[in-house]
């Protein structure tokens, strides 16, 4: 941070600087360090930089943390010094907040800080698992293997939903295309059109008089259709803050037909891998639960999860308390039951989180599969209503004229 400062001495008389340090008392040493003495100091305002201002350009993307992640594993596993590591990829980087983030990293080994403590002051980068898997291979001294794990199953993550991404994008463009285009009917090609059929006093196609009643609800309700969709946006916006709100809309979510087993495989994927990796990495049970559960986003699935972890801390078994919920696969259950027992938990984990992460997969391939004819079918249905809601009436004033 800048600093501006009134210095003063016999031979020189009252002196004006500025100065680029971390905080007052830095500055209050520099200059007395010169032969002043200091008379006055303010510290100056920061102008945000373009990464402040348009946040969303310079964030940390998830291929970028990945290729950060691998690269650090490299340079520790051939036995590089750990800051000097952190420092060459300081100056690779170009992701400026990335850049930041790295030196104040840095700053705090310096000041002998440990390397997960140094990356827990930023949880918007580091999440609460990266940040236990590193301090667990810090502690371990098998910081190297722990960065790969962590590499790894970021880049299948990511993986997972980039496939996601790119398999949704053409059905989702078709839906969009089909309701811009029906909006479009509806204020602007049609009225016009409408009006002059009416004044031409020809009759009117049922279909015609059917976008007729269309658009004559929409004009006349936009002030209650625009005040039902700032109720479902308020509604929702509650829904993430009220927790008992939340829980009965995750509730419904759960228990929808389609969506549901895909909201459950996807929690129990993240879950299950979350905990094999903690474990791996040598911390405990006990300690891994709440880590994995942390990150766990239905209110519902959380609820059951948290009631295992009660039930292992006050000395019972992980699976004695998740049996008795009904919203968790059994499946699920009976195999983490089997790993506790067999004291194979870290690996049934491991497998869970592939065979969910798999299903998953599967299920919204099937999803898919079934929403691409549905679009087309829908863009399809749309055009024709449009077609002859518009040429219908035509057609019918020219054999009017004609007549």
């Amino acid at each position: 941070m800048r600093y501006r400062y009134v210095g003063y001495n016999l031979d020189e008389g009252i002196i004006r600087g500025s100065i680029e340090a971390d905080n007052e008392g830095a500055v209050r040493q520099e200059v007395t360090d010169k032969g002043y003495k200091l008379l006055e100091i303010k510290a100056l305002p920061k102008l945000p930089g373009m990464e402040d201002l348009f946040p969303s350009l310079y964030k940390i993307k998830q291929k970028d943390l990945v290729k950060f992640t691998q690269q650090l594993a490299i340079m520790v596993r051939g036995g590089g010094n750990l800051q000097r590591a952190l420092e060459l990829l300081e100056e690779e980087t170009r992701n400026r907040i990335l850049k930041r983030i790295l030196g104040s990293i840095i700053k705090d080994l310096d000041e002998g800080g440990t390397l997960s403590s140094a990356m827990a002051l930023h949880p918007t980068v580091f999440s609460t698992r990266f940040v236990s898997v590193v301090g667990a291979g810090e502690h371990t001294g098998r910081l190297a293997p722990a960065l790969d794990q962590l590499a790894s199953i970021m880049e299948r993550e990511q993986e997972a939903r980039d496939k996601a991404k790119r398999t949704m994008m053409m059905p989702m463009f078709t839906i969009g295309a089909s309701a811009v285009m029906l909006v479009l009917m509806i204020t602007v090609l049609m009225p016009p059109l409408l009006s002059t059929f009416e004044r031409m006093g020809s009759d009117i196609p049922l279909i015609t008089r059917i976008a007729m009643g269309l658009i004559g609800g929409a004009t006349n309700n936009i002030k209650a259709i625009m005040g039902v969709g700032i109720g479902l946006v308020a509604l929702f916006a509650l829904s993430r803050k009220i927790e008992s709100l939340r829980y009965w809309v995750n509730m419904l979510q759960v228990r929808a037909p389609l969506l549901g087993p895909m909201i459950m495989a996807g929690e129990l994927s993240q879950f299950s891998r979350t905990v094999a990796m903690l474990l791996q990495s040598g911390i405990p049970l006990a300690t891994a639960l709440p880590l994995g559960i942390s990150g766990t986003k239905n209110a519902v699935i959380k609820r059951a999860l948290i009631a295992g972890e009660e039930s292992l801390v006050s000395g019972h078994g992980l699976s004695d308390a998740l049996k008795g919920n009904p919203i968790l696969p059994k499946m699920w259950v009976e195999l983490i039951l089997i790993g506790e027992e067999s004291n194979t938990l870290a690996l049934t984990m491991d497998e869970l989180a592939n065979a969910y992460q798999k299903e998953l997969e599967n299920r919204l391939g099937s999803l898919l599969t079934l929403l691409e004819p549905l679009s087309t079918f829908a863009v399809g249905g749309i055009v024709l209503f449009i077609a002859l809601s518009m040429f219908l009436p035509i057609y019918s004033g020219l054999n009017s004229v004609n007549k």
